[in-house]
């Protein structure tokens, strides 16, 4: 392990929600928190679920106050906390906490690090495109007033902001976990040993494809045993769930809602599904992986970098609803396939996708910095 280091982080997010994002800096702040002489300290815009979790882990944890996502406001009060906490990196997620960093200008006096954790998702009104519009742009604009050091979680990523990131520091950093044990789990009630238990675990939102895993499961080439579980919330769950009474499904479909004890869903799960337009690199995935559930995923971003189609999960198309039939009924007739998946992914996890090996790598991104 690394020794003790003299670097003082500052992280910045919005805390809004929590996702994957929000458990990359978690897992982020609990390791620099064993690991360096100065414990880094979480600044966000909302005292939610983030900031919760935070303070349970002993991490020090600051709201900055804002009256907006363009308060001027935010930009001074984090040159007084950066200030105030001798800190000598700022670490910035999100196009909220850019934007603030770069309106704060020289007056941080400390080199900024950002994460770019995948692209904004399509869909809504015409105002909403044109505010994501905007905010990319202001984004854009913003990491290169701060002359940042970008850090993608994926290769795809990268090469999505050539772009505007040109002329700037840019490297991959994968996200990284410590290894799940499923005998720490319990096995939630719902899920029935009886049947073949498939789950979706994340937001409820059109990039996540959960309309073709309905299409799947309404399938008569689907066994009558399998089961689907959605954790989650989001914008499209009262639709989905018409959907499924419109499929005569809704009897094997059940939608939970957001569960603070997902470990127990995803260790228990007998299949995974990530039927997504788009991914970065989803903790979802890799904290599936460690636990040995095996992953059906849509053939795009992080989930095909990470994945190896036959070896270490299954693999579709965009869309291909027919492929989830396929990989959904194989693994059920299959309990060997599911636990040769199982296997390799878990041993795929524990050996390139480790939080201690993300941790490093940040490290030496804030090392080079302050050079």
């Amino acid at each position: 392990m690394r020794r003790p280091v003299e670097t003082r982080v500052i992280m910045l997010a919005p805390g809004e929600l929590f996702g994957g994002v929000e458990t990359q800096l978690l897992g982020l702040c609990k390791r620099l928190h064993g690991l360096c002489d100065h414990p880094p300290v979480l600044a966000l815009f909302h005292d939610r679920e983030l900031a919760a979790r935070a303070r349970e882990a002993g991490i020090r944890t600051e709201i900055l106050p804002s009256r907006h996502r363009y308060d001027s406001g935010a930009a001074r009060n984090l040159i007084d906390l950066v200030s105030s906490t001798g800190s000598t990196v700022l670490h910035v997620h999100g196009y909220r906490a850019m934007i603030t960093a770069a309106v704060a200008g020289s007056g941080l006096g400390v080199p900024v690090v950002k994460t770019e954790h995948g692209l904004p998702e399509p869909g809504g009104g015409m105002v909403h495109r044109l505010k994501t519009r905007l905010n990319r742009r202001l984004d854009a604009w913003a990491t290169r007033r701060a002359g940042a050091a970008v850090c993608y979680v994926t290769s795809d990523i990268m090469s999505r902001f050539s772009r505007p990131h040109r002329g700037l520091a840019r490297q991959v950093v994968n996200n990284g976990i410590d290894p799940l044990d499923r005998s720490t789990t319990s096995r939630p009630a719902e899920l029935s040993p009886e049947c073949f238990n498939v789950g979706i675990v994340g937001r409820i939102s059109a990039i996540k494809g959960i309309g073709y895993a309905l299409q799947a499961l309404s399938s008569d080439d689907v066994p009558d045993r399998v089961r689907l579980h959605v954790i989650g919330t989001g914008p499209m769950a009262a639709e989905l769930e018409r959907d499924a009474v419109a499929m005569g499904i809704d009897d094997r479909v059940r939608f939970h809602g957001f569960r603070r004890d997902v470990y127990d869903w995803l260790a228990h799960l007998d299949a995974l599904v990530m039927p997504s337009l788009h991914e970065g690199l989803p903790y979802t995935l890799l904290e599936a992986m460690s636990f040995g559930t095996p992953v059906i995923a849509s053939r795009v971003g992080g989930l095909a970098e990470v994945l190896r189609d036959e070896e270490t999960g299954l693999l579709v198309d965009v869309g291909d609803v027919r492929g989830i039939v396929q990989s959904v009924a194989r693994l059920s007739a299959d309990p060997d396939l599911v636990s040769r998946l199982g296997r390799a992914s878990a041993a795929e996890q524990r050996e390139g996708y480790t939080l201690q090996s993300m941790t490093d790598a940040y490290l030496d991104v804030y090392a080079s910095r302050l050079v």
